[in-house]
């Protein structure tokens, strides 16, 4: 082919066809989008790292805020807390963001619940040249106790000493039960009052001294008196009969057969007076007693007939006297030929009693109805004891109780790892059988109990001096677990509100911790006498179990008191009659010991407090042991620290987490 011959390119035809610079030219233009890029991706890292840290801040002051509540909603120092929570984590100007003021207040609908928000800006930097001068901040939290289903007994120590003054910690004093009042007021406002729905909260309460009032709370056919005419032995006495008086009263002769004629004349004597006439009459009778009736105050009346039997002459002779010359008597006289007569007659015999002292049944049947009973020990015509202290005539049942059978062979070195098998006292669960007594409560009645030196001798245990020492005491009425809406409403079945059932317990009586922790785990078990109302939850939820257990004292027995296990000195069924003090309240350590491990190992969390004057120490081993661990046990010295305890294991019942 023929070579081909090119034409020489333009100026502008070169340039536009070469590549050369190309690259500066691209990135030039790139220049504001990257820039664009890099400083948004900075400013954002920028707000990213501020959020975070605002909502660190915001969790920190929820959770703050919920902790330093102890009513139903938020107050200005629960506010003011978790403030200072907030700006401790994020303080003002923190990322250069804009001054701002945190929104803290108890959530509508829900005031139980904290709830936090903060809006604010944080300036751009490299975004300032595209007129992006800020970006927006804004968080929000909430924190709540996040309880699932609880039940509380409140075991509450409500003896004597608790009318003792303690420090009300801002300088004052009050009463021990006085703080103990407001304690378990705060308890309720700090854990709430739950919703069956989405977790259910119940407060039991049991309150004890030497025994427990609990009788009413419990199936009549679980106690001594279930059954019409059941009795049960107490140290008493009774009155019998030793001696009657007796006397016969008698009705009219009335003739049956038979004659009697009446005759006279005169005997005289020229030289003296003329004897009497001889009686010739003869005389026969017989009685027929009839039957023999008593009345209630024991007088005996027996009924009889009399019949005699008259014969013979029966004279009446006249003085002597003189006249006409001679001395005269004159004299009547009445013939009785087979004559019979009969008459009525009534011999009253009428007891004469005295007391005598001993160990005597007594049917409790009516007494456990709860209606006013009378003393079976009292009698108005010697209504007295041997002291000269007036007994009472009638008596209605408080609801306090004998414990059922014991073991009375345990002693302070004896095991705690179980509890004997014929203890009834210390199963917890185990329901009563209706035929055994021994299964069964009985009622406490302090006003048929004596002590005695011997059977004729006695002095009444219900004497005024005798219960003002603690001797013999029934606490107030314990109360089943129940949910409250509020401390002021009355719940179903309840007939007083949380507030109203709490300030009326009252203080009297000596320490028997063991009773107290029996009958709060009974009341609390899952498997025991309200295995239907504890063992489920209305939600299907599991249930948290927990006894808060509150005293001023360590355990004190004594062989004088009448409480849940009789009158020990006479009864003798925790050990034998001459056992002194020392031993007894040791005895009970060991029975406490053992139902605290029985308590624990049914998965119920056991929290104690110890509650008395810094100079009294601290409580003994026993009941620190007793809690579920060496942090389920605290000290309080004062009245707003007994609270704040309250208030803390409230807390940690609770489980206080971030909602949101």
């Amino acid at each position: 082919m023929g070579k081909i011959h090119g034409h020489t390119k333009g100026f502008l035809a070169r340039l536009a066809g070469n590549q050369a610079g190309n690259v500066m030219a691209m990135v030039a233009a790139a220049i504001i989008p990257l820039a664009a890029l890099i400083g948004g991706g900075l400013d954002m890292s920028r707000a990213y790292m501020a959020r975070a840290r605002l909502q660190q801040a915001c969790d920190a002051a929820a959770l703050a805020g919920r902790r330093a509540m102890t009513t139903s909603s938020m107050t200005t120092a629960n506010i003011a807390e978790a403030k200072k929570f907030f700006d401790f984590n994020f303080p003002q100007g923190t990322f250069q963001v804009k001054s701002f003021t945190p929104v803290i207040r108890s959530k509508p609908g829900e005031t139980t619940t904290v709830q936090v928000s903060a809006t604010t800006t944080i300036p751009t930097t490299v975004m300032k040249i595209f007129r992006y001068e800020t970006l927006p901040l804004s968080i929000t939290c909430e924190a709540r106790f996040d309880i699932g289903n609880t039940d509380v007994m409140l075991v509450l120590d409500t003896t004597g000493s608790m009318d003792y003054s303690i420090s009300d910690g801002n300088g004052g004093t009050t009463t021990r039960i006085a703080a103990l009042k407001q304690a378990v007021k705060d308890f309720y406002d700090t854990l709430g009052p739950g919703a069956n729905s989405t977790g259910r909260i119940r407060y039991g309460f049991m309150p004890y001294s030497s025994t427990v009032n609990v009788g009413y709370q419990l199936p009549t056919n679980y106690l001594v008196g279930g059954v019409s005419g059941e009795t049960w032995d107490y140290q008493t006495r009774r009155r019998y009969i030793s001696s009657y008086t007796s006397a016969t009263s008698y009705g009219g002769w009335t003739l049956v057969s038979g004659s009697k004629t009446d005759g006279s004349g005169q005997d005289n004597d020229r030289y003296s007076c003329p004897g009497t006439r001889n009686d010739t009459m003869t005389q026969s009778s017989n009685t027929t007693a009839g039957t023999a009736t008593t009345a209630s105050d024991g007088t005996i009346t027996t009924p009889g007939t009399e019949t005699r039997t008259t014969n013979g002459i029966n004279y009446s002779n006249g003085s002597c006297y003189y006249s006409s010359s001679r001395y005269r008597r004159d004299w009547t006289s009445v013939t009785y030929n087979n004559y019979v007569e009969r008459r009525t007659y009534t011999t009253t015999q009428t007891p004469q009693y005295s007391w005598q002292y001993g160990q005597y049944p007594i049917d409790v049947s009516g007494f456990i109805t709860g209606n006013a009973t009378a003393n079976p020990a009292y009698h108005s015509s010697s209504p007295y004891d041997s002291s000269s202290n007036l007994v009472a005539s009638t008596s209605t049942w408080a609801g306090c109780i004998e414990e059922r059978d014991t073991d009375s062979s345990i002693t302070s070195s004896t095991s705690t790892s179980s509890t004997p098998s014929n203890a009834q006292d210390l199963n917890i669960d185990a329901l009563p059988n209706p035929a055994q007594k021994g299964t069964k409560w009985r009622p406490h009645w302090p006003d048929v109990e004596f002590t005695r030196s011997n059977s004729a001798s006695g002095t009444w245990l219900n004497t005024a001096t005798r219960i003002s020492g603690g001797w013999n005491a029934c606490p107030s009425q314990s109360r089943r677990l129940t949910s409250y809406t509020s401390r002021s409403a009355i719940p179903t079945g309840q007939t007083s509100s949380f507030d109203s059932y709490v300030n009326g317990l009252v203080a009297v009586g000596g320490t028997y911790h063991d009773i107290g922790m029996l009958w709060g785990a009974r009341f609390l078990s899952p498997t025991g006498i309200f295995a239907s109302d504890n063992a489920n939850a209305p939600n299907g939820f599991n249930i948290s179990r927990h006894i808060v257990f509150m005293t001023d004292g360590d355990m004190s027995a004594y062989d004088q008191v009448y409480g849940a296990y009789g009158y020990q000195k006479l009864d003798a069924r925790v050990a034998s009659g001459s056992t002194g003090n020392t031993d007894l309240t040791a005895i009970h350590n060991t029975r406490l010991q053992m139902l605290c491990n029985s308590v624990k190992s049914k998965g119920i969390t056991i929290w104690v407090i110890g509650f008395r004057n810094q100079s009294e120490g601290d409580i003994q081993t026993p009941l620190q042991n007793c809690a579920t661990s060496a942090n389920h046990w605290t000290m309080a010295y004062t009245a707003s620290s007994l609270s704040q305890k309250f208030k803390d294991i409230a807390k940690n019942i609770g489980g206080l987490r971030v909602s949101q």
